[in-house]
């Protein structure tokens, strides 16, 4: 995920990045791995982390009003290996897929905001955004970027003044990857109904000392690594993903962000050009709290297709 906001004066927030920093020059070259500092891995040690919440605390999570939760976890194992499973089929021969993007902007005393829900959005733009296997050293990658309708790569620090933007969301379904599930603890919480389907309900956090994909915070005053934790809702019976709800293992005060949360809902597509299914990002929600001012985008995707480019064109660093 890449988040960048403008805040204040000329403060800008870039790259909140799930995965490692990519490019898409170079598919075949393996992608350095950024890692947390010492202090960040101290600081993450700490975490109280959804993994041992208490009764009470899951029922007054938001994410969970409808869940019929279990106290055991004897299905955990079976539903990591089926979701790892499902995963991993669709990164085999994953093509280069472009799509049509939407970004819908709220911001804090700009039309009607709400922490909760975006009743009206202060702007709207579109831009074409792409998805691209990479290889790394040891986890599966993706690069996504956007370009202009024209085809040209936008650097997300000049994204014409939006105060937050964000991608790598097709990366997100790769915390359950076979890869990474050994990077992360996981809870099973129980089961589901989401869009009529019915769902295992799984919770990861990552590991501070274990973690290797993880969140890039870049501003143009410092960058900072991140660590999650979040939520799955796995069909019971594909084992596909169809959501995923992310937020930080911890508040980082030290660099002015208190919250961060992304929601990710995934549906199947067929690209134009393919002839088998993906299952993909549909629509995005982020709200970010950054030296106390809240942000909320939404992002929804289209028009899926085979993405061809010439070899030459890359995204701005």
């Amino acid at each position: 995920m890449v988040l960048s906001s403008s805040l204040g004066a000329a403060v800008w927030v870039s790259a909140l990045v799930v995965g490692l920093e990519q490019s898409a020059a170079a598919p075949q070259q393996p992608i350095p791995r950024f890692e947390l500092t010492p202090a960040e891995i101290e600081l993450y040690k700490g975490a109280h982390t959804l993994i041992d919440w208490t009764p009470r605390e899951i029922h007054q999570c938001p994410y969970l009003h409808k869940l019929r939760p279990v106290a055991g976890q004897e299905a955990l194992e079976t539903v990591l290996e089926r979701v790892g499973d499902t995963v991993a089929g669709q990164l085999r021969d994953f093509p280069r897929i472009a799509c049509d993007e939407v970004i819908f902007e709220s911001l804090p005393g700009l039309g009607a905001y709400d922490l909760n829900g975006m009743r009206e959005p202060t702007r709207y733009l579109k831009y074409r955004y792409i998805v691209i296997p990479q290889a790394s050293f040891d986890i599966p990658a993706f690069d996504e970027y956007r370009t202009d309708l024209d085809g040209k790569p936008i650097d997300a620090l000049r994204m014409r003044g939006l105060a937050m933007t964000s991608s790598k969301y097709a990366s997100t379904s790769l915390y359950f990857s076979p890869s990474d599930q050994g990077d992360s603890r996981f809870r099973y919480f129980g089961t589901e109904r989401l869009r009529d389907r019915e769902c295992h309900v799984v919770g990861f956090a990552q590991v501070p000392a274990r973690a290797r994909r993880i969140i890039r915070f870049r501003t143009q005053r410092e960058t900072a690594g991140l660590l999650c934790q979040g939520l799955g809702w796995i069909d019971s019976e594909t084992s596909q993903i169809l959501r995923i709800t992310v937020w930080l293992l911890a508040p980082r005060m030290d660099i002015g962000m208190s919250s961060q949360s992304s929601t990710v809902d995934f549906s199947p597509v067929k690209p134009i050009g393919l002839d088998r299914e993906l299952w993909m990002p549909r629509e995005v929600a982020v709200v970010l709290v950054f030296q106390g001012k809240p942000l909320r985008n939404t992002y929804r995707y289209s028009n899926y297709q085979l993405f061809r480019v010439e070899s030459t064109i890359k995204p701005e660093s």
